[in-house]
């Protein structure tokens, strides 16, 4: 009796372990098969991924562009700023070694647009004001090697164009200002003789050659709205321009000016104004008023 009491436990255990073997089977062929029961449900941030941007999110990014936009084009503009004056650089530096050419072949003497070649009307200059050149000298300067686009300062684009070029059959509107002698003598207003340069080798008691402005930037100043940005009068059509070419804001930043010995330099305009004290101030004409 004792020994079949035995032998039934014996069988009662074994099937309950071979129930919770078969249990303990199923329920790992279900945890390998279905999605765990654990598992976290996606998240909120992964939901708006699929779902697209809030309008919250839209307007931070916007605000971001923004700021990053303010803080860039300024330094952008700067930087092409002072890219088209070093070009305006290179401009004057062909002018000057044209003018150099032309004087080491008259005796150091710089062209006198009073006289032939350079004028139909000796001893009076063709042209205006002191940017309008002889069609025969802006030729000659040519055929040392230059080209149109020389004669205009990249800080001013619009200035070069046919109506400029062309404006005249014995002379061209350049896009600077030209102290050689007779340039803006029929100009009126304070006169710009006293700025003519002659010679490339200087004369005793006048300035040296390094110190003798003789091709400058147009700094020009309209007399009645004393607007730097159009200048109201002249014969040119209203959709050119006429204006100081180098400008920060509504006022000149200054310009390049090419002296006598060849070289260029850049001048603000506090040194061209200097400071306001009319005494030391360097200018010329009376509507416009060149300044340099």
């Amino acid at each position: 009796m004792v020994i079949l009491f035995r032998k039934v436990a014996l069988f009662q255990w074994q099937r309950r372990d071979k129930v919770k073997r078969i249990h303990c089977i199923q329920r790992y062929k279900e945890m390998i098969s279905n999605k765990p029961i654990c598992q976290f449900e996606p998240s909120v941030l992964r939901k708006r991924r699929f779902g697209g941007f809030t309008l919250i999110e839209l307007l931070v990014v916007i605000a971001i562009i923004a700021i990053l936009a303010a803080l860039l084009l300024p330094a952008l503009a700067k930087a092409k700023e002072s890219g088209r004056r070093a070009a305006c650089k290179s401009n004057l530096r062909q002018i000057g070694v044209a003018l150099q050419i032309y004087s080491q072949d008259n005796n150091n003497l710089l062209p006198d647009l009073r006289y032939s070649p350079f004028t139909t009307t000796p001893p009076t200059a063709v042209g205006l004001w002191a940017w309008d050149i002889s069609t025969n000298l802006i030729d000659e300067i040519i055929r040392d090697g230059g080209s149109q686009d020389i004669f205009y300062c990249p800080s001013n684009p619009d200035f070069n164009c046919t109506n400029t070029w062309n404006f005249s059959p014995v002379f061209r509107i350049t896009g600077y200002v030209w102290l050689l002698p007779g340039a803006g003598m029929n100009a009126g207003g304070k006169a710009e003789s006293p700025y003519w340069k002659t010679n490339t080798i200087g004369i005793p008691g006048q300035l040296s050659p390094s110190d003798a402005e003789v091709v400058v930037d147009v700094v020009v100043e309209d007399t009645g709205t004393k607007s730097y940005t159009k200048i109201s009068v002249g014969g040119l059509p209203q959709n050119i321009i006429q204006r100081t070419s180098h400008l920060e804001g509504s006022l000149p930043a200054g310009g390049n000016e090419l002296f006598e010995d060849g070289h260029v330099e850049w001048r603000t305009f506090r040194v061209m104004y200097n400071n306001g004290n009319a005494a030391g101030e360097k200018y010329f004409g009376q509507d416009p008023v060149f300044i340099f």
